[in-house]
């Protein structure tokens, strides 16, 4: 009689199938047609690719590395939001729109990793941003998706420290996915910037936190829009500290 050994049991059998099935796509190069789709039936808008390698990405390399030491292409993709509702005085409305497509995006960057893990490809998706890394990071984001979405195409930064994205504007919410793979091919910045330096968002914003010289008052946003949302964290970091990450520089 056949001795029974760990290796028999049908949990080891499927990891080994697996791991196979995993090292077989080392080395593969992944159509970006194919991934581009894939994105945009998850639910994106817009979708763009950019290597780690890339000379846009060297300041946040080592973040990104921390995070997801694997990472080889990142996967950088929009949501649009409903401009009305976004525009509207009453913040019960303009945050509920907001935060509706935070979920959004939550959910489209699960279905694009779940996706990609069937093809045995590794992939983390970040969220927008929760505050639970703060006292060890000093930011309440574990990574900084606007340079990202700049690499790889989606906009450039207006005045007003958003990216601006060339069809929807600001309404826009960003994600990003980390993955091993590298691409057939990648995407590149748009070679112009959106913004018109009209000033309106000068004009607009309600506590003066973006002035007309360029000067962004971090703390008068922060307090206007997440007051509600966030505890004291922020208040035993120095100044220079939040700057640093808030792409004040």
């Amino acid at each position: 009689m056949k001795k029974v050994t760990i290796n028999d049991h049908p949990t080891v059998k499927q990891y080994y199938k697996k791991k196979e099935i995993m090292q077989g796509t080392e080395g593969r190069r992944i159509d970006t047609q194919w991934l581009r789709n894939l994105c945009l039936h998850a639910g994106a808008d817009d979708v763009g690719f950019v290597s780690i390698d890339r000379n846009e990405l060297e300041d946040q390399r080592k973040e990104i590395l921390n995070l997801f030491p694997e990472a080889r292409t990142l996967i950088s993709f929009v949501c649009k939001m409903n401009r009305e509702p976004l525009r509207s005085t009453a913040r019960s409305i303009a945050n509920t729109e907001f935060h509706h497509v935070v979920d959004n995006v939550t959910h489209i960057g699960h279905e694009i990793v779940k996706e990609l893990e069937e093809q045995g490809i590794k992939a983390l998706n970040p969220p927008a941003g929760f505050p639970m890394e703060q006292e060890s990071t000093g930011k309440a984001w574990v990574i900084s998706h606007k340079p990202i979405a700049v690499a790889a195409g989606l906009g450039q930064i207006g005045i007003h420290r958003n990216v601006i994205h060339p069809k929807f504007g600001n309404f826009i919410l960003l994600g990003t996915i980390l993955t091993n793979a590298d691409m057939t091919s990648e995407s590149q910045p748009i070679d112009y910037n959106p913004c018109l330096e009209c000033k309106l968002c000068v004009a607009a914003c309600p506590v003066g936190a973006i002035g007309a010289d360029g000067h962004f008052n971090f703390s008068a946003c922060y307090t206007h829009n997440y007051r509600e949302f966030s505890g004291g964290g922020w208040r035993r970091l120095p100044t220079a500290k939040i700057l640093k990450h808030t792409g004040t520089k």
